[in-house]
């Protein structure tokens, strides 16, 4: 009898641990061992956001001439699981919706003179949910199912005019052999299950670190030869490495909704996705620049979902003038008596936190919030 109470009392005690500790780790695994039932689970997070959010440049002249002034703009992405609510320009004049590389922006072309000051940019209203894939790669595609035209649009290197090397580049000898070992490790040709072991590989052997100073992205065998990288960075490597074993990868460039003390905040961003034949019309997004320590806790939270928190304006298209495009920034030209100044601005409102709930992970990948 007083066994049992000691072991009542252990185990009481264990629990309280983990439930102070922000994450559930294992518990399912602790009563469930041989039942099936283990599980992960993590501290409760929003599922849903709501805000409005504006961006653009804010432009100044003064002195006496004319000048011209060139933006191109990327209009928000309807999120992978929630709405725009509405969007409007602060200048409607002087400018075109286009579509580019799949992308719609909005192009001023703006003929001004002498002293002015206006603004040219997107105000839009956001309601985004959390998207999320299982964790199992059923119904997922083995890579010689794969489509050949997306192979051939998203299989190859890809870079910019001002580069020294290719950015994203799946026959450098060092990303090659890496992806050909994983995908030997895997022993299988299931692309899910591929992408994933590449991503693992990524936690486990780069980290993520700013590069200040530097105004240029860096290439993916940089990037390789560093082990370390920004959000575009470890992107490029990840979609290399995916490419280099045969699986359509792509950019993809935004904002991610960060929180500090000082409140809400929407910083230029950049991730992943890849063709799998799940997801949004066959593509799961991947978040490459988690700074997790562990890597399956990273996978489980950042491969297969784009959470709440991301907001796309920018999907690649495999094209040379894709990448340009998506790097690209106002231009503008003016007199000599004219001077003209242009301010970037990015402003978060109303932001509101909804449907707080607590990712779990079965034994088996399925991937559920509960509340």
């Amino acid at each position: 009898m007083r066994t049992q109470l000691y072991l009542v009392v252990i185990s009481a005690f264990l629990v309280t641990i983990l439930l102070f500790s922000g994450c559930l780790e294992q518990i399912g695994d602790m009563f469930g061992k041989g039942s099936g039932s283990g599980f992960i689970q993590y501290e409760a997070a929003p599922t849903s956001l709501s805000y409005s959010i504006s961006y653009g440049y804010n432009v100044t002249s003064t002195g006496t001439g004319s000048y011209g002034v060139t933006y191109f703009c990327p209009l928000p992405h309807s999120p992978l699981s929630g709405e725009i609510v509405n969007a409007s320009l602060f200048y409607p004049h002087e400018y075109s919706e286009v579509v580019e590389n799949g992308n719609t922006l909005v192009k001023w072309v703006v003929k001004g003179e002498d002293s002015n000051e206006y603004t040219l940019g997107v105000h839009a209203e956001m309601v985004v949910n959390t998207f999320m894939v299982d964790l199992t790669g059923q119904s997922t595609l083995d890579i010689p199912n794969i489509p050949p035209n997306l192979v051939t649009q998203y299989c190859h290197k890809q870079s910019i005019n001002s580069s020294s090397a290719p950015l994203i580049d799946p026959v450098d000898n060092g990303i090659l052999s890496i992806a050909l070992s994983i995908k030997n490790s895997v022993q299988t040709d299931n692309s899910f299950d591929v992408a994933k072991e590449v991503f693992l590989w990524l936690k486990n052997n780069t980290s993520y670190k700013t590069h200040e100073g530097k105004t240029m992205v860096q290439p993916a065998s940089e990037t390789l030869h560093l082990k370390t990288g920004d959000c575009d960075d470890l992107s490029f490597l990840y979609i290399s490495l995916c490419r280099a074993a045969g699986i359509p990868a792509r950019f993809v460039k935004g904002y991610l909704i960060e929180k500090d003390a000082a409140g809400f905040h929407a910083v230029p961003h950049a991730w992943a996705e890849v063709f799998v034949g799940i997801g949004n019309n066959g593509w799961i997004p991947v978040e490459c620049a988690g700074n997790g320590d562990d890597a399956v806790a990273e996978m489980h939270q950042n491969f297969g979902v784009e959470d709440a928190y991301h907001l796309r304006l920018f999907v690649d298209d495999g094209s040379n003038s894709s990448m340009e495009l998506s790097l690209i920034g106002p231009s503008w030209e003016y007199q000599p008596n004219v001077d003209v100044h242009l301010s970037k601005f990015t402003f978060l409102n109303d932001v509101v936190e909804l449907n707080q709930k607590k990712l779990t992970v079965y034994p088996d990948g399925r991937r559920v919030y509960l509340q």
